[in-house]
């Protein structure tokens, strides 16, 4: 049976309901994959807007980083509409790629990673299956990893700083400084601890050049290591027994000439040869 061709009239009113169609569609379609505040039509999902819009991502789609298919999505829908549930479960799996196409993408807008020492080691490096947000999204939509997100898998015995202020893990590894590895160097250790610029009293050019972390376990409870340790004390001045307390004489961190330290117990001398280094004799 030949097909009617159809008039005028019947080819307009039908463009003109494809485009009555077609409007909405691309409109719902934009509003749904495009715009967060869709996501807040469910009840639920509140919470995760206003962390994520105040979050460093906040001006993120979300679909950039929850990219589900479409089963996916459907059988989550379905959940939503028969299980009426109360709060927000995992519903699209976010892996490094989502992060790595904005992060490494020499895109000068975003934070690149790939040549800083804390993701050379943790993500690039030998411990490649290292999620993204196993660090960076602990709490919900929580991107700035803090030092519980280390005490995952480092448990050292005491973090770094007192009773009342525990620095993070960050503060002292920076991933993301321009240097080989994530040790702090003495520079790190001085943005907090200025005053500890002199080494010892005496002599006050000793230690200069070690690195404060070969006196100072910063993640111990001990102040800092034995002195013999390193030095060999056991003949001449040092095999004295009052002497034999090193921190009794070089005081550390503490500015004082030799006569000085000298005469804080041999009151007696002050007088004796002074000026002059006591050990340009008492060596």
């Amino acid at each position: 049976m030949k097909i009617p061709e159809m008039n005028r009239r019947n080819q307009v009113l039908l463009l003109l309901i494809l485009i009555i169609i077609a409007i909405p569609s691309i409109l719902i379609y934009d509003y749904t994959q495009n715009n967060p505040k869709f996501c807040t039509t469910c009840h639920i999902m509140n919470e995760a807007f206003e962390t994520w819009e105040s979050s460093v991502h906040g001006n993120v789609n979300c679909h950039s980083c929850h990219e589900a298919d479409m089963i996916a999505n459907i059988r989550n829908v379905i959940d939503v509409l028969t299980k009426n549930p109360t709060e927000v479960t995992k519903h699209a799996e976010i892996e490094n790629k989502f992060c790595e196409k904005c992060h490494i993408s020499n895109d000068p807008q975003w934070l690149q990673i790939r040549e800083t020492p804390g993701h050379q080691l943790h993500v690039f490096g030998e411990n490649e299956e290292v999620y993204c947000i196993e660090c960076h999204s602990m709490e919900l939509h929580d991107f700035v990893p803090g030092k519980e997100a280390c005490l995952d898998c480092h448990s050292p015995d005491k973090l770094h700083g007192t009773d009342t202020t525990v620095l993070e893990c960050v503060a002292c590894h920076n991933f993301l400084a321009e240097k080989n590895d994530l040790i702090p160097i003495n520079e790190d250790c001085l943005s907090c601890h200025s005053n500890k610029e002199i080494v010892l009293s005496m002599p006050s050019e000793a230690h200069l050049e070690t690195s404060c972390i070969n006196c100072h376990d910063p993640h111990s409870d001990e102040i800092a290591v034995d002195c013999i340790e390193c030095h060999d004390v056991e003949e001449g001045i040092h095999s004295i027994p009052f002497h034999l307390l090193c921190s009794s004489c070089h005081v550390p961190h503490e500015e004082a000439d030799v006569r000085e330290t000298c005469e804080s117990c041999h009151e007696d001398k002050t007088e004796h040869y002074a000026p002059a280094s006591c050990t340009n004799c008492h060596g």
